[in-house]
């Protein structure tokens, strides 16, 4: 996560500097989940009535803890949008998920789910798919570990293990597996987020 840490630093610098919203971990996710789907549209599909809704859109849902359970409020259109508009929506979503002010279109129209338990000190699940929705990635908090270095060096890094929980009924396991080496891939390059 060191990359991903710096490009959330250098745009927070950036956000201050032009008095925007600060980028969460959770806005640069989604921004970057949307990037991937692009190239992986079976993880962006449902299962209604027995048939597969290959959708066009990239809906991402975050999924939102409160005193009465659980919600999951939408950012619409999330491949087309810029890092500062998503982590603006993101932050207005979650906000008025907590208040318990949102509305029914709020909520409707997921294509795919990010849940983060990092607030509460997890640092790996398996989460439940949101239905009609076919995946479902559980984000957690960033810890320090002990990696080994190409060349035999050892350092400590931030890590932060993600895992993708999908509906065997529409997505294999090996498309699944492409989709969390590209989500990587991005999450090492995050300055991919502006091409």
């Amino acid at each position: 996560m060191t990359n991903f840490i710096n490009a959330r630093n250098d745009y927070n610098e950036l956000a201050q500097k032009w008095e925007d919203e600060k980028v969460s971990f959770t806005a640069m996710l989604v921004k970057l989940v949307s990037m991937v789907l692009v190239e992986h549209p079976w993880l962006n599909n449902s299962l209604i009535d027995d048939k597969i809704i290959l959708h066009k859109d990239i809906n991402i849902g975050i999924a939102v803890a409160l005193e009465k359970g659980l919600i999951v409020p939408v950012v619409k259109n999330a491949g087309q949008k810029g890092i500062n508009l998503i982590a603006a929506e993101t932050d207005d979503l979650i906000t008025r998920a907590r208040e318990e002010n949102l509305n029914s279109a709020d909520v409707k129209g997921g294509t795919f789910t990010i849940t983060n338990l990092g607030p509460f000190g997890v640092e790996q699940f398996n989460a439940i798919i949101n239905p009609p929705e076919s995946c479902i990635l559980a984000e957690v908090s960033t810890t320090s570990e002990i990696v080994a270095l190409p060349g035999g060096a050892i350092d400590t890094r931030p890590l932060m293990r993600l895992t993708l929980s999908a509906d065997h009924r529409i997505v294999d396991g090996a498309v699944a597996a492409k989709f969390i080496g590209d989500l990587k891939t991005t999450l090492d390059n995050p300055i991919l987020m502006n091409y």
